[in-house]
């Protein structure tokens, strides 16, 4: 029997709502919004054929309310939600939602106000979206909303809600007001709640976000998929970065030099005056702001990561790059250690038989062997009894060729390599000194020297990419898409192999490089993706996971968890 796909999952969940609610009266006819419920499906990742089934269930739910609780915020998610077009905010709230209770918006006031949301709460048939942190302790009563402190209100309204989203970067991890020192003592909804919590974060959020994840929990009563900051999937899953309308020009080695520079106007990346797109995952570029009118960076400023947690102490250096110097605090307070990591241990063993006494010990089927050191990088998986070696690493190492292919590769390339050439004047002149001798190896560590050389650490050591990435201030991580390529089995009962493909990855780095980032960051960024690869493959071979050399034991047991999305 076939495992049903995610489209058969997807329509098989909303066959089972729609029967569901039929039972119930029709309430509306929403056959005037098909182009926009279309619109928001398609964000979604509901496919086209499935708007009908998903405007009948709009239709028929009458009875869903919904209660918007302000704390400490500045009621900016309110205004990008009132920004919202096609339709306009009158024919959201009437149409599709029932806000009942909005202190903002309401015409209610006082004891009115108060008697609405009493009623709605004993209703206990509603969502709750939460706009602003919670203070606590000493300073809960800095919040009072009537008689009740802005936490014990939550606590009132959260207790027979049937979902609960935190609206907005204060809410889901504490915003601006729990910058340090933070004198109210502000919290995330997540930490103050003992249930699920779903993030909508960013300061503000596009309206898009908010709408499309409500309308989400109304068609299948259930939370969307959700990263490990509890942030849905479909909106927050990739980067600003990747998403960003400048990133050819960054690939390009293309970077405005300051705020009034030509490059500015030219669509030049803005990584050099602070964009912290690459560390930010939001879909800002792609559903914009104000009815789609624009977003921060196509207005001229480079993303300051609001989305992210504790985005007000990690990037506070807004209009500099991620460097070194810039980099003056580091805050871990709601950031979650990654999920479902397989087992890890560190153990020396060289020979085969010590590998299965070894195995024999610790009671593993299988297992991934793991071997990186100064000398050699290998990589065996142990199953069904026997040893293969599933790791084929093969690249070029002379600094002189990298260039040289990079120049090769195409228009993108041209320009990256004369920007390079631009930025590191002196350096690229010695390199063009090197003979054009092919390096090839098969040693991880190689890697690492070749790229210190690139970045002008001219005596580089395989060790000392640990080194600097050890005193790394900032555990953010500037993606370089280091991959490992699955090759096919060429062999019926072989286990497929995988390769390494640096080239595409270098370029990447030399990007950053020009762009700005040190080599503090590269070298912590490039050790960490290294070992994420190798742990990403003993996730897809569900086994643990056995390493050797000083990589794999720092950065598996002694740094930061990483920040950049893990897919539940």
């Amino acid at each position: 029997m076939k495992t049903p796909n995610a489209i058969q999952v997807l329509e098989q969940k909303l066959t089972s709502r729609l029967d569901s609610v039929r039972q119930t009266r029709a309430r509306m006819d929403l056959a005037h919004l098909h182009t926009w419920i279309g619109e928001h499906l398609s964000l979604l990742g509901i496919p086209a054929q499935h708007l009908d089934m998903c405007v009948e269930i709009l239709e028929h739910m009458s009875d869903m309310k919904i209660i918007w609780l302000h704390l400490q915020e500045c009621s900016g998610c309110t205004e990008s939600l009132l920004r919202t077009q096609n339709p306009n905010f009158e024919t959201l709230i009437f149409d599709i939602f029932r806000i009942e209770y909005h202190d903002t918006l309401m015409m209610p006031s006082g004891y009115q106000a108060t008697r609405v949301l009493e009623s709605t709460v004993q209703n206990q048939h509603y969502i709750l979206l939460v706009e602003g942190s919670v203070p606590m302790e000493d300073a809960q009563n800095y919040l009072t909303i009537g008689e009740r402190s802005g936490y014990e209100d939550l606590l009132h309204t959260a207790h027979n809600a049937q979902a609960i989203f935190a609206i907005g970067t204060c809410s889901s991890y504490g915003g601006v007001q729990s910058a340090a020192p933070n004198p109210t003592q502000s919290h995330a909804l997540s930490e103050v709640l003992q249930r699920e919590v779903i993030n909508i974060p960013g300061c503000p959020p596009s309206d898009k976000n908010i709408i499309a994840t409500l309308l989400y929990y109304y068609l299948f009563l259930e939370s969307p998929p959700l990263d490990r900051f509890h942030r849905p999937l479909w909106a927050y899953g990739k980067s600003v970065h990747d998403l960003c309308e400048r990133k050819g020009a960054f690939l390009s080695g293309k970077f405005a030099q300051d705020f009034n520079d030509e490059g500015m106007q030219e669509g030049y990346c803005l990584y050099k005056v602070g964009c912290k797109g690459p560390y930010a995952f939001n879909n800002c570029p792609k559903v914009q702001f104000n009815a789609k009118t624009s977003w921060p960076v196509r207005a001229g400023h480079g993303c300051i990561a609001c989305s992210e947690p504790n985005f007000w102490d990690n990037f506070g250096a807004l209009e500099s790059p991620m460097r070194q110097q810039s980099f003056f605090t580091y805050q871990s307070k709601c950031m979650p250690k990654p999920k479902n990591l397989p087992t890890i241990l560190h153990q020396s063993l060289r020979s085969e038989s010590a590998k299965r006494d070894f195995l024999a010990c610790q009671s593993l089927s299988k297992c991934l062997f793991v071997e990186s050191n100064p000398e050699s990088s290998t990589m065996y998986l142990y199953a069904d009894g026997a040893f293969a070696q599933i790791l084929t690493l093969s690249f070029e190492t002379n600094p002189k060729l990298l260039l040289q292919v990079i120049r090769s590769k195409n228009k993108q390339g041209q320009s990256l390599y004369e920007n390079y050439r631009k930025a590191f004047g002196d350096h690229t002149a010695w390199i063009d000194s090197l003979e054009e001798t092919s390096m090839m190896s098969t040693n991880l560590y190689d890697a690492f020297k070749s790229v210190l050389v690139l970045f002008g650490v001219r005596e580089a050591k395989s060790a000392d990419l640990l080194s600097f990435a050890k005193e790394c201030k900032f555990p953010y991580v500037s993606p370089f898409g280091l991959k490992l390529k699955q090759e096919s089995i060429q062999q019926e009962g072989q286990i497929a192999g995988y390769n390494w493909n640096l080239n595409k990855a270098l370029s990447v780095a030399l990007a950053y490089c020009v762009g700005g980032l040190d080599v503090y960051g590269l070298s912590y960024s490039l050790a960490r993706e290294v070992v994420d690869m190798f742990m990403d493959i003993a996730k897809e071979q569900d086994c643990a996971i056995v390493c050797e050399g000083e990589i794999f034991t720092h950065f598996l047991t002694h740094s930061p968890c990483k920040t950049y999305l893990v897919k539940q």
